[in-house]
């Protein structure tokens, strides 16, 4: 018998629901993705960072290079006895940013005055040379120098020690009466080129034998008085070595060797909460001193003709 013949319908396949490509991640495999992106973020953080901190520490060694260069010149082209010193600013209207490092090139008028009366301490006077504006190095910057030179009292026993390095005041600034201050205890450094182009690496803590102290000092104002401001009412001799405030023309100590180092990453890296006043002057200078010696790029004078050399680290 024969059956009608059936028709056979095919349907075709719901695409939508039975083989469905999936689109999109999973909430783990998105985490993966963002953690993966976060990593990277933070190690190119970290490489720019390191390269700018580089290249601001490569640029300031250059212009204290450059500017040792300029003054040792300068002596020998004008036959006078000249000092490259490391001064500190801070813009009035914005202290908070903090500090910068300026190198002036001063030379000596000859001028001897009385510092401390009864104790045979006097200083030399020096003034910025004319028309030679000064140099600011990247913020942040420092220059240090070791304390080669002996006074009686105040932080790290008044002993001069080669292997401490000192520098410039930095940390919180303060405005009181006119003056811009730290509480950090800083020290002004400077280089001291003779006529003959050759480093002067004299201790002031004496002269010809005579025990008498002679101090050089930068007149910045060169009203022809070297004004302390002691904003933090230091005793003693302190109040004439101690480098604390914007404009303050303390006692120089003239150096034989110098350091430049980044002192922004040091503050960062390893602290500054306790750097303030007498209490923490060897804090202070000690924690520079490791952080120096680490990091910083020495500059070498050359015995015989005064030229400076850096050594990289």
């Amino acid at each position: 018998m024969m059956h009608p013949a059936r028709h056979l319908h095919r349907h075709p396949r719901n695409t939508e629901s039975h083989d469905a490509i999936r689109i999109g991640f999973t909430i783990i495999e998105l985490l993966v993705v963002m953690g993966i992106l976060i990593l990277l973020a933070v190690l190119t953080g970290i490489s720019v960072r390191q390269v700018s901190q580089g290249a601001r520490l490569s640029s300031g060694s250059n212009q204290v290079i450059a500017a040792l260069g300029m003054a040792r010149a300068y002596a020998i082209q004008n036959n006078k006895t000249v000092m490259l010193t490391f001064v500190v600013n801070v813009d009035p209207n914005k202290v908070s940013e903090g500090e910068t490092v300026e190198l002036v090139l001063a030379e000596s008028t000859g001028q001897i005055s009385t510092r401390y009366s009864g104790n045979q301490w006097y200083d030399e006077r020096y003034v910025p040379v004319p028309g030679l504006p000064a140099v600011a190095l990247p913020r942040g910057i420092k220059i240090a120098g070791p304390l080669n030179t002996a006074y009686v009292g105040g932080g790290s026993n008044g002993v001069p020690q080669d292997d401490l390095w000192v520098t410039q005041p930095g940390g919180d600034w303060r405005v009181a009466g006119g003056t811009i201050f730290s509480q950090e205890i800083g020290r002004q450094i400077g280089v001291i080129f003779g006529p003959d182009g050759t480093l002067i690496t004299r201790n002031v803590q004496g002269a010809g034998g005579s025990g008498a102290v002679v101090w050089p000092y930068l007149d910045a104002d060169r009203n022809n008085v070297p004004e302390i401001l002691n904003p933090n009412g230091y005793g003693g001799i302190l109040q004439y070595v101690a480098y604390d405030a914007v404009g303050d023309e303390c006692d120089v100590h003239p150096v034989q060797w110098l350091a430049v180092y980044d002192d922004a990453e040091l503050r960062r890296a390893r602290g500054d909460g306790n750097w303030a006043g007498e209490s923490g002057e060897d804090i202070r200078n000690s924690r520079i001193t490791n952080w120096v010696d680490d990091f910083g790029i020495p500059i070498f004078f050359n015995r015989y003709t005064g030229v400076a050399e850096t050594v990289n680290p």
